[in-house]
């Protein structure tokens, strides 16, 4: 890569749970919205287990397990009141809920006028306005369905953003804000996210599990973490090349 990378135009692409979040955000939203009604606690933490349990063994897509929570808690509320719900969350997740190194590489891209991309599996509901509190404008999520009554549909608007899903999602937003030749970064902890770090110019992967950071070592893909220090997100420059892991 030439010094004249840096004067491209540059995308920063961050995932969000357990990359920009020390928690995931779907399951927690789902809990605030179920905790004071306890008759509900026992079938939806049956049914999700239930369809945990047959995506695990290949029998359902990913996206069922987050469908069943759906019905057994936000189909409960209208469109109004999960938006504030919502909205209340964010807040909460921006204030306290985000890992020090992202919050650190937030920082950086922005103060270097980099354009800066949500890529979620989680729902528009959830992204949306954590998006909202941290500034950031352009996101990829699962989108929800939604009457014109303002009820939620029982199914997603959208495919479940994950794995190629997200990658389509990422090049059709790209697509539609980005020039050509257009220099990208995209940061997640996940190796279902190696569609998207493929994709990009520089892929970075932040606190992984053993197993995902043996093979994005195998990869020589940049390995950061996060979570306990801003110390821990280190710029990486693309005029400069990578030094081994």
């Amino acid at each position: 890569m030439t010094a004249k990378s840096s004067e491209l135009p540059t995308f920063a692409i961050f995932d969000l749970d357990y990359t920009l979040t020390k928690r995931g955000t779907w399951g927690r939203f789902v809990w605030r919205t179920v905790r004071g009604r306890p008759h509900l606690w026992i079938p939806l933490l049956f049914s999700t287990a239930m369809f945990q349990w047959q995506y695990k063994r290949g029998k359902l897509p990913r996206g069922a397990v987050k469908k069943t929570m759906m019905r057994w808690s936000l189909q409960r509320f209208d469109k109004t009141k999960l938006t504030k719900m919502a909205q209340e969350f964010a807040r909460r997740e921006v204030e306290a809920g985000l890992r020090a190194g992202g919050q650190a590489a937030l920082k950086y891209h922005a103060d270097q006028g980099h354009r800066i991309i949500l890529a979620s599996a989680a729902v528009d509901l959830v992204v949306k306005p954590i998006a909202d509190e941290l500034g950031i404008g352009d996101f990829v999520s699962t989108e929800l369905d939604w009457s014109e009554a303002g009820q939620l549909k029982s199914d997603f608007k959208s495919p479940n953003c994950y794995g190629e899903e997200k990658l389509n999602r990422v090049k059709k937003l790209m697509a539609s804000i980005a020039p050509r030749g257009a220099y990208t970064y995209f940061y997640s902890d996940s190796k279902a996210d190696l569609p998207v770090m493929d994709y990009v110019d520089v892929p970075i992967v932040v606190d992984p599990s053993q197993k995902f950071k043996e093979y994005a070592t195998s990869r020589e893909f940049d390995i950061q973490y996060w979570l306990k220090s801003n110390k821990g997100f280190i710029p990486v420059h693309p005029e400069i090349e990578k030094l081994p892991l």
